[in-house]
């Protein structure tokens, strides 16, 4: 097996997958053969026939770990992709974890922008998104969560593509594993492929927390039984352990929360292995596309917002909401609620157009006073529309928007302006 350590592999990515194949070379019997690894550079996937059977008889997996697919294919270039493709011709398989299922696609959207970078490899037909918001923005705080799988397996989520959240349908393959949130897809095959959003690879300890040994080893059994059948391999994977005594039945504070047994709201039954409370259903609190009206409250001395489905206004559907050469401050504000909530999660989109230095787009909340969630604070005009998040307290009850700007053409529009409560 090869696992490619050039630019776009992250440096964690690439322990990670050292700690998994070293793990299951370890659970091989003594004289058997291991599943042998080794790192290539950019440089030496470009100049190795990776496809030469002759040469390399025993190769029967690429990996691409976690990082940043622009980078991967930025590096692997024309050439690196040629080889990688050449070795799937050939009968090879990939595993691609994050990272490498973004790079794995011919075209993916990353924080609400859709990129088809020349150079990605294309092996996988669906178009894919990431991150998902709501389980852990990529671009704020650590980026990263601990999440569960439908199952209820505890898994490591970190700007993993998926497909069916927000600008995307379906996907092409068997879907091998889904997140509880939503019932997005985590894991699929395509072919000879095996394309991850989770990181079941993730080592506790090793750039994270959260994780437990018990649930890192369970997932790297799932991970290398999953490998096997994708490499046509038939290397050992220990079976599950037995699985644990009934943690509602046991006399005992597993949760440590004051509560034992069918006393915790977490317990469904005696029988119940978790007596964890189960985390409430995530609830669309608010869902604007504007495709029924502006059910705005506006204000201010500058031109109103209003409906636009102009060239360039709108993100999708037929409107967005918009405020162009205002000639002073123009604000729309919305209010609701988050009462019983404990966190929430504002995202929307936005286009600024031609707004300068002495123009202004801002975006803020309300809790009793006003808190400024985004201000542009120099000149800023977007290409396209960008996708923006932020965690909102569940004290806050208005969020409102507002554009200034002083001449023909320029504007602020937003659109999907989107709060999430758990």
């Amino acid at each position: 097996m090869v696992v490619y350590a050039g630019s776009g592999a992250s440096a964690l990515g690439q322990s990670w997958m050292r700690h998994f194949f070293d793990w299951w070379a370890q659970q091989q019997p003594d004289g058997s053969a291991s599943p042998a690894y080794m790192f290539l550079s950019a440089a030496q996937v470009q100049a190795c026939n990776l496809a030469d059977r002759a040469a390399y008889p025993a190769l029967r997996l690429y990996v691409q770990p976690g990082g940043d697919a622009y980078l991967a294919q930025r590096a692997l270039g024309a050439a690196g992709k040629a080889r990688i493709a050449a070795f799937l011709a050939g009968g090879g398989a990939y595993f691609g974890a994050c990272a490498g299922w973004y790079y794995a696609a011919g075209e993916y959207v990353w924080q609400g922008i859709s990129y088809a970078h020349a150079d990605l490899l294309g092996a996988y037909p669906s178009r894919i998104e990431g991150s998902i918001r709501e389980i852990a923005d990529f671009d704020v705080g650590t980026g990263y969560a601990i999440t569960a799988l439908a199952g209820g397996r505890r898994v490591l989520y970190w700007g993993g593509p998926t497909a069916g959240y927000a600008q995307t349908g379906t996907l092409e393959g068997t879907v091998r594993a889904r997140l509880r949130y939503r019932n997005l897809p985590a894991a699929v095959s395509y072919g000879r492929m095996l394309l991850t959003s989770v990181h079941l690879e993730a080592f506790e300890g090793d750039g994270i927390t959260g994780l437990a040994t018990t649930e890192r080893e369970s997932n790297y059994r799932l991970l290398g039984r999953w490998l096997n059948q994708t490499a046509r391999t038939a290397f050992r994977v220990p079976p599950e352990p037995p699985p644990p005594a009934a943690a509602c039945d046991d006399g005992q504070d597993n949760d440590q929360d004051a509560l034992v047994d069918m006393a915790d709201p977490g317990c469904a039954s005696p029988s119940d292995r978790d007596e964890r409370d189960a985390l409430p259903a995530p609830r669309e609190v608010l869902f604007d596309t504007f495709e029924e009206g502006l059910d705005w409250k506006p204000a201010g001395a500058g031109a109103p917002w209003a409906r636009r489905n102009g060239n360039g206004e709108t993100y999708d559907g037929l409107y967005s909401a918009g405020a162009v050469a205002t000639g002073g401050a123009s604000t729309i504000t919305r209010r609701f609620t988050l009462r019983g909530y404990s966190s929430a999660t504002l995202t929307y989109v936005r286009r600024l157009q031609g707004v300068d230095a002495a123009d202004e787009f801002r975006v803020s909340y309300f809790d009793g006073t006003w808190h400024v969630l985004e201000a542009t604070a120099r000149a800023a005009e977007d290409a396209g529309f960008r996708q923006m998040s932020f965690t909102l307290p569940v004290t806050a009850t208005h969020i409102n928007f507002r554009c200034l700007t002083d001449a023909p053409g320029e504007g602020c529009f937003v659109d999907n302006v989107r709060i999430v409560a758990r």
